[in-house]
């Protein structure tokens, strides 16, 4: 978001925010269109938060990717293979030390594994 609707809302409202929650919210509790991949993928990268410490593209991309084209798929490909050769992009993610305290951190932050 580029939180313009936030900066200009002469009632001191962020907008922006209030969106995000309610995202969130309408995931939490399973309503939301179907088809979209937002919700994959921002359930995915809430899993892999937690499994590993950190977002790692490579992996995540697999949550979405198959809702594109062929010819998206190979123009991400052909992305992500120029950011590996470039060295913007490790080809594994990197260790995350005291994981398990990030973990504890995340799971008190995002209502992981509560009923709908």
């Amino acid at each position: 978001s580029c939180y313009q609707c936030s900066v200009r809302c002469p009632a001191g409202i962020d907008i922006a925010d209030m969106m995000y929650a309610l995202k969130r919210y309408s995931m939490w509790k399973g309503q939301y269109k179907e088809g979209l991949i937002g919700p994959d993928f921002s359930e995915a990268f809430v899993k892999m938060i937690v499994n590993s410490g950190r977002s790692f593209e490579p992996i995540l991309a697999a949550t979405y990717l198959p809702k594109y084209s062929a010819r998206d798929i190979i123009r991400e490909g052909l992305m992500a293979t120029g950011l590996v050769l470039s060295g913007k992009m490790p080809l594994l993610p990197k260790k995350v030390k005291r994981l398990k305290n990030v973990q504890r951190m995340v799971r008190r932050i995002i209502p992981i594994g509560e009923t709908k």
